[in-house]
Formats: C-alpha cells, sequence, structure tokens
C-alpha cells in the first residue's frame, strides 16, 4: 500500500476545528503516513501533536503558517521541519499575532459600536487557545444567528469592500523565510494558484520567493486538478524548488476538505516528498 501524507494541516491552536490530538488521530485512522502541523503564525499546538503522534504512531512533522507581504497582496509561507522553540522563528510569529490582534480589536471594536454583541473576551472564552483571526469573528457571527455560515459572514460582513474589513500588516517574504530557515527548517510557498497570477506573475513570485530564502512550494494542493499539478511540478523543477503538498484542512471549518484527500478524492501526496523535503532542508 502507497504510503501518504498531508503536510498542510491546522488545528484549534490557530482556526481549525479538532485539537493536534484529534487531528493525529484522524490521521492514523485514514491510515497516513505523516502529517504537518502548520497553524497560523504559532506553533502552540505543536508539542500536543507530537506527544499524540508518538502514541498514536503517525509522523509529525513541526510547522507552521506564515501570511507575509508581496507586492501588497497577502501569501503564505509554510515553515516545516521547524524547531518549535527557535529564537528568531518566535519574534516572527509574535510580530504576526500582535499584528493580527490588533486588527482583531480594531474589528470587534467596530462592530460592538454598531450594536453586535461581540467583544474580545467573549471570542476569547470561545475559542480557548486559539490564534484569533477572522474566522472566529465570522463563526461568532454564525453562533448570534447573525449569518448563516461562516462564508456567509465572510461575505457580509468581513472580506474586503465590507463594512469590518481591515488590513493587516504582515511580514516579509524575506523575515519569514530567514525566521524558519533559523529554526532548522524549510520554507514552502503554499498553494501558489490561489493568488490569481498570470503564468509570468506566478513565475516572478516564484522567483522572488526563492530569492528570499524559500526552497520549495506546494504542487499537490486541494482543487488542484491533474494539468495544474503538472504545471507546478514544471515549475518547481524549472526554479530548483523541492514539490511539497497537503489539503488545508480545517476540520468543520471547510467541510469540504478533507484530510489526506482534499476535496475531490484525488489529492495524494507520497512519503516520497516528504523525503525531498528533508534533502531539501539539509
Amino acid at each position: 500500500m502507497e504510503r501518504l501524507v498531508d503536510l498542510h494541516i491546522h488545528t484549534t491552536a490557530s482556526d481549525g476545528t479538532l485539537s493536534p490530538e484529534q487531528a493525529v488521530a484522524m490521521a492514523r485512522d485514514l491510515g497516513l503516513a505523516a502529517i504537518a502541523i502548520t497553524d497560523h503564525d504559532t506553533v502552540a499546538g505543536v508539542p500536543e501533536a507530537l506527544a499524540a503522534g508518538a502514541r498514536l504512531g503517525p509522523e509529525v512533522i513541526p510547522g507552521a503558517e506564515l501570511s507575509t507581504d508581496y507586492l501588497g497582496r497577502d501569501v503564505h509561507i509554510l515553515g516545516l521541519f521547524i524547531d518549535p522553540d527557535g529564537a528568531g522563528l518566535a519574534d516572527a510569529l509574535a510580530w504576526s499575532r500582535d499584528r493580527r490582534r490588533a486588527r482583531n480589536e480594531k474589528i470587534v471594536a467596530a462592530m460592538a459600536a454598531d450594536g453586535f454583541s461581540i467583544s474580545m473576551e467573549a471570542l476569547q472564552a470561545a475559542y480557548p487557545g486559539a490564534v484569533l483571526g477572522r474566522p472566529h469573528i465570522a463563526g461568532w457571527l454564525v453562533r448570534q444567528g447573525l449569518a448563516a455560515d461562516t462564508a456567509d459572514a465572510f461575505g457580509r460582513y468581513l472580506n474586503k469592500g465590507c463594512a469590518y474589513y481591515l488590513p493587516r500588516e504582515r511580514i516579509s517574504l524575506d523575515r519569514a523565510a530567514e525566521a524558519i530557515r533559523s529554526a532548522g527548517g524549510i520554507a514552502v510557498i503554499a498553494h501558489p494558484l490561489q493568488y490569481g497570477y498570470d503564468q509570468p506573475a506566478l513565475e516572478r513570485f516564484l522567483q522572488r520567493g526563492k530569492d528570499a530564502g524559500c526552497r520549495a512550494m506546494e504542487v499537490w494542493y486541494s482543487g488542484y486538478g491533474p494539468a495544474q499539478r503538472e504545471l507546478l511540478l514544471s515549475l518547481a523543477d524549472r526554479y530548483g524548488l523541492a514539490p511539497s503538498g497537503g489539503s488545508d484542512f480545517h476540520g468543520d471549518r471547510k467541510p469540504s476538505v478533507r484530510m489526506g484527500s482534499g476535496i475531490d478524492g484525488t489529492l495524494r501526496v507520497p512519503y516520497a516528498v516528504l523525503d525531498g523535503l528533508r534533502a531539501a532542508c539539509r
């Protein structure tokens, strides 16, 4: 039987709905050989996941996902094989969390001033231990009956152009990649087709990411079909980036995305991809 991995998993430490231990247990039940825990701007879920992996079987890769700035656009970089206690990485993650927190506070204050039943204290109580972000605000609005679901909440209140949208200051590509490298990890360009670039712009982005210190890119991702994977494999080869892959699993927050198999069941990331990333990380 082919050994499969999923190298892009979110937990309750950020905006997933499974705890780190539950995510590892699901990976075991699905027969996955390894998963990477890649929560937004935090490694808080990694120790629990590592302990669960040692007990339950699946290999757990310590990771994180950083929101970075590229030409004014929010692009995501994964760090894999990181030392969760790396000082440079901790500083970068703390900086990003501070900016995220400042935006949350402004959004919540604006909504409360307009009569919404919401506060930072209520959000923190509802999502204990999580690095809060707009998905949690959206979830709160759903709980209050002010939106049908998370997508509706974003579409009515939180997306760009809506009354309560605010931009967030993001860490630079260079600083994110350097922080990951300083923690012994490999910086991976996440879901490169999600940013809406045509191919020339995409290739400029990949070159810029490599120049910043990224050494890998996601080729396998939820919703990417054979033609897209073939394109990304060719670009990874052209730019000397190791291919990576994962579902971007969030549990019930993104119910159409299944761990290990993506949206349509065709996401199958072979264990050899993990071996290639390890080699590129050295």
